[in-house]
């Protein structure tokens, strides 16, 4: 009885931090607009500077280290999440005092508070890691639900909020909004008083931060596993032109903040509704089958977006509105059943002992092919001669970065989930297990 209460307080953390981490989306149009009206940022600026404010979530294999094997106050869980649910409190109160005036303060507050959700992140994920390879819990089905609950509950999260962040901007001053956010993270430092985590006492399961990136050096650098890495990281490059959409949007279509939450709020329903038909219908489908028709089928719907941006469905009778719900109605559950063979291939590819770290270094994979794809849009956006009120070639940039989704297909044959099955599973040599952290004696329970 006391380990299913275990068990179930341990999903409830889970959730409440993809929940928050969703929730705290309500800001996301707040600073897109403090972006382009407050720092009169153009598309190809905004893409550099969102970059720049990801990095935190690229380096989350340092996060996933130190909650691994560096104890906080003889804590490994709860003490990081306190600490940087108020940190990150702290922090947003900040940028609506001093960060709008200023894009060098705004960056650097952000960049922080970057930092705080991405350490509660690697907490909750190592944790989902833990769950799905647990003893009784060590198949694929259920690495498929936790994934699935995981990333539908971050949804949850954003549709909680995504037509309030539309609506809330057309109300409420940019700092006010900021100031709301904030109480999202003092949220998670609270519900951490009630987490009960074994204390960690010195000389009892000491931890070699050394022996443990020995451990995980030599087992990212198996075929099996870095081949897999590299093809998520070149799919996740694919260059991206987000930011001159969001402008297409505000500047051609004229579309305000609460429509534009609107189409957020349609975007959570969306991602829910994908997360649920994988579970339900593809869980079981090999990834290269998954990933391969999906990947034909995102960039056939991608191409879409083309029609709109040449006005091609005025002539059809389209209306801009309706057209944008269906695009991204289309684009949104496609590309959510794209990538969730990916995180699932992910949590199966984690070993025992080090989740937290191995999860955040594939999850950093992600993070970083992003912010390549970032770049790599920015810069097609530049010499494409897109800016804020020029979009007369955004049609052939949405055709190239559509196509390059393509491109990583020819190479799914380097994945074997057989083999990584095998790799995760062998056991580890004596003097490695020395160091690690023994994690089936950790129990999260209500106080």
């Amino acid at each position: 009885m006391k380990q299913h209460m275990s068990l179930r307080f341990t999903y409830f953390i889970i959730g409440t931090i993809a929940f928050a981490q969703g929730i705290m989306g309500l800001s996301d149009l707040a600073i897109s607009y403090m972006q382009k009206d407050d720092y009169k940022y153009d598309p190809a600026q905004t893409q550099f500077f969102g970059t720049l404010i990801s990095i935190p979530w690229i380096i989350k294999p340092v996060w996933g280290i130190m909650t691994d094997t560096i104890p906080l106050f003889g804590f490994r869980r709860k003490s990081y999440l306190m600490l940087f649910g108020l940190l990150g409190f702290m922090l947003w109160n900040v940028l609506a005092d001093y960060g709008v005036e200023s894009p060098e303060v705004g960056m650097g507050l952000l960049v922080g508070i970057n930092v705080c959700v991405a350490f509660c992140n690697v907490i909750g994920e190592a944790l989902l890691v833990e769950l799905s390879g647990s003893v009784e819990s060590q198949n694929d089905d259920k690495a498929s639900q936790n994934v699935s609950f995981f990333f539908g509950m971050r949804s949850v999260g954003t549709l909680a909020t995504a037509y309030l962040s539309g609506e809330l901007l057309d109300h409420l001053d940019k700092r006010d909004i900021y100031r709301i956010t904030s109480t999202f993270p003092l949220g998670l430092a609270i519900i951490s008083i009630f987490i009960k985590e074994k204390k960690y006492v010195k000389g009892e399961h000491e931890v070699n931060t050394a022996e443990t990136l020995a451990h995980f050096c030599k087992f990212i650098s198996q075929p099996a596993i870095y081949r897999p890495i590299l093809l998520i990281l070149a799919f996740m490059s694919c260059p991206s032109v987000s930011t001159a959409m969001f402008y297409f949007y505000s500047n051609v279509l004229h579309f305000g903040p609460e429509f534009n939450g609107e189409l957020r709020l349609v975007y959570s329903v969306c991602s829910i509704f994908s997360s649920y038909l994988y579970n339900r219908l593809l869980k079981n489908i090999p990834f290269k089958k998954v990933f391969g028709y999906s990947t034909v089928l995102y960039f056939m719907v991608s191409c879409q977006t083309i029609l709109l941006v040449t006005r091609k469905n005025i002539k059809l009778g389209i209306p801009d509105k309706l057209f944008c719900f269906g695009d991204g109605v289309l684009n949104q559950v496609v590309g959510e059943i794209n990538t969730m063979p990916i995180l699932v291939l992910a949590c199966k590819m984690c070993p025992k002992n080090i989740e937290g770290t191995m999860y955040a270094l594939l999850m950093s994979a992600i993070n970083f092919g992003a912010m390549i794809s970032g770049q790599l849009g920015a810069i097609l956006t530049y010499y494409g001669g897109v800016t804020e009120n020029d979009f007369d070639n955004l049609g052939l940039l949405i055709f190239i970065t559509s196509a390059s989704y393509l491109i990583p297909l020819p190479f799914l044959s380097i994945i074997r989930e057989e083999d990584i099955a095998k790799v995760r599973e062998q056991p580890l040599a004596k003097e490695e297990l020395k160091g690690e952290i023994e994690k089936e004696e950790e129990i999260i329970e209500v106080q």
